[in-house]
């Protein structure tokens, strides 16, 4: 209804211009920014852990990239795991990304060792696409573990 004296479209306009700009929206809540916050954490933590042991199995030079994935994982779930435990998530999603801490610690460890290891692992890799008996594969098992850099 228009008030008396002045026009609809008059009263459209004063309450257009009052509110052109400034939106009137509630305060945040702080802990729900936190576990917004903590839950892009654990799922970027998840997708990293998951490339990198999606990855781990891929030939020289290619496992470097889940080298680098491992390690995004260790940073991203250290991180994770701090804003899970300051955003009060539940016992079971603080010790689920303990273990795939732990997961992702001995999984950048064996890729470390392997990229560490280029000359021996390349070795390894490349007598086992040749190996087309158990006895060759065997023979490759041997070499690896004996550190064999120049048998084939």
């Amino acid at each position: 209804m228009a008030r008396r004296g002045t026009t609809r479209q008059q009263d459209t306009d004063r309450t257009a211009s009052r509110g052109a700009g400034t939106k009137q929206t509630a305060p945040e809540d702080p802990a729900a920014v936190r576990a917004s916050s903590a839950r892009l954490w654990l799922r970027l933590f998840l997708l990293a852990l998951l490339g990198a042991a999606l990855t781990s199995g891929l030939v020289l030079p290619w496992k470097v990239i889940a080298l680098v994935l491992a390690l995004f994982a260790l940073a991203a779930g250290v991180v994770a795991l701090v804003k899970a435990v300051g955003a009060k998530f539940p016992r079971f999603v603080v010790l689920a990304t303990s273990l795939g801490l732990a997961a992702a610690l001995f999984l950048t460890a064996g890729t470390a060792a392997s990229v560490l290891l280029w000359p021996v692992t390349r070795t390894y890799e490349d007598c086992m696409s040749r190996a087309l008996t158990l006895q060759a594969q065997s023979d490759c098992e041997d070499g690896l573990r004996s550190l064999d850099v120049f048998g084939a």
